[in-house]
C-alpha cells in the first residue's frame, strides 16, 4: 500500500498502491456495472476492503481494539478531550449511539462486507474460469466472515442481509454464517487459487492460514471445540499474516499510540485482577509494554509490541492463539491432559520459537490439573499472548469474568448500543442492551 493517488477509471474512484504494484478500489465509490464484469476491478475491490479494515482511526483495528481495551482495561486515556474514547472508558449508561467509535467500527464494517459480497456475488459475472472465479470468492467469503464474526463480539445481534430493513439475527445464527463462508472459502483455497488473482491482491495477509485461524476461532466462540481443535491443528505456526503499512498508509494503532494524546498501555498486568498477573519473569510483559522511568514517572506505562513505529506490521493472528484455542477446547470438553500440554506449549515457548517473537519462556503449568484452575491459566494466558487483539471483551464473557454489574467488575460493558448510523437507516433495530 504505498504512494496513493487518486484517478478516475469508468467512472469509479481507482486508488493505486505504485510501490507494490496493487491497486484498489474505494469502497465509496459507485461500483455497477462497471466492477462486476472485471477480474481487475473485483481485485482491486478485495485489496480496498483490505486496506479499509486495516487502516486509519476509522479503520476496524483502531475501533476493535479501543472498545475492548478501554473497557475492560487494557488502555488508559491521556485526554478525555477524545470523547469517543472517553465515552467507552466510562462505559455504562455513557456509551450511547452517537457513539463516534461505535458508528465507525459499524459503518466501516458494513462497507467491507458489502464489498465483500459484491466480490462473491460478481465472481462467476466476471469470468468464465471457475477456478478464477472462486479464487476471488474466497477472499470476498473471508472477509465477510471476518466482519461478521467481529461485529458480534461487541453487540448482541447484526443484520446478515443487505437489504432495507435487514432483520437481525441472534450470535448462534451468525457464528455459523461466519463458519459457513470460512469452510467455503477454505474449500477454494484447497481447490487451488488462480495466480492471476493472488498476484493482484496485497499479499501480506496469507489467505489459507487466515482462513483456518478463523475457522479455529470461531468454531471455540459457537462452542464447537471438536472443530475448533482441527481448523487450529491445520494453521502452519510458522507463517506470518500480517497487515502491513508504509509511510504513507501507517499502522494505525502505532501512529495514535505515539501521538501521546489518545491512549496508551494501562500498566504491566495486561487488564488482569490480583489473582492472575502475570509472572515477574514472563517474557512477554516488556515485549508488550515498557516503563521508560520508574523512578519519576512510575505509572507511565509505554506500549512497544506491533506498535513501536508506523511501519510495524500487525498480526491477523498470533500462533499463540492457536495453541490457547487448543487448550481451551480440551479443558472444555474435560480433557485436562491435552488442555494443559497446549498450555504448557504457550508457557515454555520462547521468543525465538514464535514467528512474532512473543514468548514467555516460563515453566510448565504446575497448578490444580482441575478444570476451573486450567481455564483461569487459560484466561490469564490469554489476556497476556492476545494483548489488544481487541479478543479481550469476548474472553471476559467467555470466561464468566465478573461483568459490570458484579462486584469488581473487569468489563464496563457485556455489549454496546446499536449505532445510530443503523438505527436511523433501519426499523428493526433491536432495543439497546442494558449494559
Amino acid at each position: 500500500m504505498k504512494n496513493i493517488k487518486n484517478i478516475i477509471i469508468l467512472g469509479i474512484l481507482v486508488m493505486f498502491a505504485s510501490s507494490c504494484d496493487k491497486e484498489y478500489l474505494d469502497p465509496n465509490s459507485t461500483l455497477e456495472p462497471d466492477v462486476v464484469n472485471s477480474t481487475d476491478n473485483l481485485v482491486a475491490l478485495i485489496n480496498g476492503v483490505q486496506q479499509r479494515w486495516s487502516t486509519d482511526r476509522a479503520g476496524i483495528i483502531y475501533t476493535s481494539t479501543h472498545l475492548t481495551g478501554l473497557n475492560t482495561g487494557e488502555l488508559r486515556l491521556l485526554n478525555p478531550g477524545n470523547l469517543g474514547e472517553n465515552e467507552v472508558l466510562l462505559g455504562g449508561d455513557d456509551i450511547n449511539g452517537g457513539n463516534e467509535i461505535l458508528n465507525n467500527i459499524w459503518t466501516n464494517a458494513m462497507l467491507c462486507r458489502k464489498e465483500a459480497t459484491t466480490v462473491i456475488t460478481s465472481a462467476d459475472i466476471a469470468t468464465d474460469d471457475a477456478t478464477t472465479a472462486n479464487s476471488l470468492k474466497a477472499y470476498g467469503l473471508f472477509y465477510r466472515a471476518l466482519v461478521h464474526g467481529t461485529l458480534i463480539q461487541f453487540f448482541e445481534s447484526i443484520p446478515l442481509e443487505i437489504i432495507e430493513d435487514a432483520s437481525f439475527q441472534d450470535r448462534s445464527t451468525v457464528l455459523q454464517s461466519v463458519i459457513t463462508d470460512l469452510t467455503e472459502a477454505r474449500g477454494y483455497v484447497q481447490a487451488g487459487l488462480s495466480s492471476e488473482i493472488t498476484s493482484g491482491v496485497f499479499s501480506s495477509v496469507d489467505i489459507g492460514n487466515s482462513i483456518d485461524a478463523m475457522l479455529a476461532r470461531f468454531h471455540l466462540m459457537a462452542g464447537n471445540y471438536t472443530e475448533a481443535i482441527s481448523a487450529a491443528d491445520a494453521v502452519d505456526l510458522s507463517v506470518q499474516s500480517t497487515w502491513e503499512y508504509d509511510a504513507s498508509i501507517p499502522n494505525p494503532l502505532a501512529f495514535w499510540f505515539g501521538s501521546q494524546n489518545v491512549t496508551q498501555a494501562r500498566d504491566a498486568n495486561f487488564a488482569l485482577p490480583a489473582g492472575l498477573v502475570p509472572d515477574p519473569s514472563d517474557e512477554r510483559v516488556p515485549f508488550y509494554v515498557t516503563l521508560p522511568d520508574p523512578v519519576n514517572d512510575p505509572a507511565n506505562y509505554q506500549l512497544i509490541g506491533f506498535w513501536p513505529d508506523n511501519l510495524i506490521e500487525i498480526p491477523v493472528y498470533l500462533p499463540g492463539e492457536m495453541l490457547l484455542i487448543k487448550a481451551e477446547a480440551y479443558a472444555r470438553s474435560n480433557d485436562l491432559t491435552n488442555a494443559v500440554t497446549e498450555l504448557d506449549a504457550v508457557l515454555t515457548k520462547t521468543a525465538a520459537q514464535d514467528a512474532f517473537g512473543v514468548g514467555a519462556n516460563l515453566p510448565a503449568y504446575a497448578g490444580a490439573v482441575e478444570q476451573q484452575a486450567v481455564l483461569d491459566e487459560i484466561y490469564r494466558n490469554r489476556r497476556i499472548e492476545l494483548y489488544l487483539t481487541s479478543l479481550g471483551l469476548e474472553d471476559s464473557r467467555r470466561f464468566g469474568r465478573p461483568g459490570p454489574s458484579d462486584a469488581n467488575p473487569e468489563r464496563n460493558r457485556n455489549f454496546y448500543p446499536y449505532p445510530n448510523a443503523e438505527r436511523d437507516n433501519n426499523d428493526n433495530t433491536p432495543a439497546n442492551p442494558s449494559l
